[in-house]
């Protein structure tokens, strides 16, 4: 068994490479459902959505 590691973050430790893929992958998709997403709305769609009556459990309350 080869016992080869570099510094932290260097590409020839066994697991940088991996972790980068998977991790370049997760951004990928991330950003295709943001786009598909951006497609789907726009500040027309967003201004014209009811605004709640009260506001959200845990918000501030006066009084």
């Amino acid at each position: 068994m080869s016992s080869k590691s570099g510094p932290p973050g260097d590409i020839d430790c066994g697991i940088v490479r991996p972790v980068n893929t998977v991790m370049g992958d997760c951004l990928g998709d991330a950003g295709a459902l943001l786009a598909a997403r951006l497609e789907r709305a726009s500040l027309d769609d967003n201004a014209r959505q009811p605004k709640p009556l009260h506001p959200q459990h845990g918000a501030y309350h006066h009084g």
